[in-house]
């Protein structure tokens, strides 16, 4: 706050005092004073409502400029009131107290949601794991019910059973994902892991939905060690595995895994694993939407199998862990994701990861 604003703000005041100036200096010219003692009266008084003004204005100046700089600097502005001295004049008071009593009501605002949430996320996270037992028990009753060799005509409808068994499975472990994802930090360590490894362990975790859907998988040159959390990484490319599952093409469908070194040598190195298939592919204008929450696009239209979640969990992970993510896609010819994952364990520190 400058002089100029003060006083523009202030103009009722100013003008009080310029007439009051005025005032005296009219009545003390028609009480015969002489022109000296009337110049001087005005004066001391206008010398006194300039000193008035100019000692109120530095008492509310500090104030006003701090408030006003830290509006539009600090990180939350429900943070203020800690940052600004209490000032010593009523107005400025009353504002620090209006300021503090709103931070004060949104902050335990804030705490009661973030409780709730977490409240939410521990039921979901309880929810998942119970629901797991009896999808396991039902898998093993399909198993001892495969065996039986009086029922060998049930077994195609036995198959589908428990491929459906399967998928609800899946939507299951994606759920308990989604509430971890809130708080990824919680819950990972980024270590040095055996890319190859990492992506055998997926298309092992997947192996019924690939061998049902007659996918061949393919891994070439995966001959690299990456920074990442095997468990949340396993997640993402069944993730990625499941959607090409989906989306298959009717003649000989497969999905690689292909890998390469970029940057090599520079700070930027990264090694990009790329997960690509020859199913339906995604159209141009569906392909920047991808990632988004919800978004199924035309295929999911046409097919209705599609929650658009499971590539939006993909993106929301990935950058928790300090991992890029992009997707490429022909429509008719398959549906590409690259993971680019940092050689640099330093990119993972910077990121607050490690």
């Amino acid at each position: 706050m400058n002089l100029a604003t003060y006083l523009r703000s202030s103009w009722p005041a100013v003008a009080l005092a310029t007439f009051s100036i005025a005032m005296c200096g009219f009545v003390l010219a028609v009480s015969a004073s002489g022109a000296a003692v009337s110049l001087l009266a005005c004066g001391i008084v206008a010398a006194g409502f300039a000193l008035a003004f100019a000692v109120e204005y530095l008492r509310r100046r500090s104030f006003y400029r701090t408030l006003d700089r830290y509006a539009s600097t600090v990180e939350h502005p429900l943070w203020i009131t800690e940052a600004v001295d209490r000032p010593d004049f009523v107005e400025g008071e009353i504002v620090y107290d209006a300021l503090a009593a709103v931070a004060k009501a949104a902050n335990d605002d804030v705490a009661s949601y973030r409780r709730q949430a977490v409240d939410y996320r521990e039921y979901i996270e309880t929810w998942v794991h119970e629901a797991k037992s009896p999808l396991a028990a039902a898998h093993l009753m399909l198993d001892n019910l495969q065996a039986d060799p009086s029922l060998d005509g049930a077994y195609p409808k036995l198959d589908a059973l428990d491929e459906e068994l399967r998928r609800v499975e899946g939507y299951v472990e994606q759920a308990l994902f989604y509430a971890r994802s809130e708080a990824v930090e919680r819950d990972y360590l980024i270590r040095s892991y055996s890319l190859d490894s990492l992506v055998a362990d997926a298309i092992k975790a997947n192996a019924p939905s690939l061998i049902a859907a007659h996918i061949a998988p393919v891994r070439r040159g995966l001959g690299y060690s990456v920074f990442t959390d095997q468990k949340w990484i396993e997640f993402i490319l069944g993730q990625v595995i499941q959607n090409s599952v989906k989306y298959a093409g009717a003649d000989h469908p497969f999905i690689e895994f292909s890998a390469r070194l970029l940057n090599e040598g520079g700070a930027n190195e990264c090694v990009e694993l790329t997960v690509r298939d020859n199913g339906c592919g995604v159209g141009a204008a569906d392909l920047p939407r991808v990632f988004e929450k919800g978004f199924t696009g035309e295929n999911g239209r046409v097919g209705k199998r599609s929650t658009g979640i499971g590539l939006y969990l993909v993106k929301r992970l990935c950058d928790k862990m300090g991992v890029g993510v992009e997707a490429a896609s022909c429509e008719g010819e398959g549906f590409a994701v690259m993971f680019r994952f940092s050689t640099n364990r330093f990119h993972y520190i910077d990121r607050g990861v490690l």
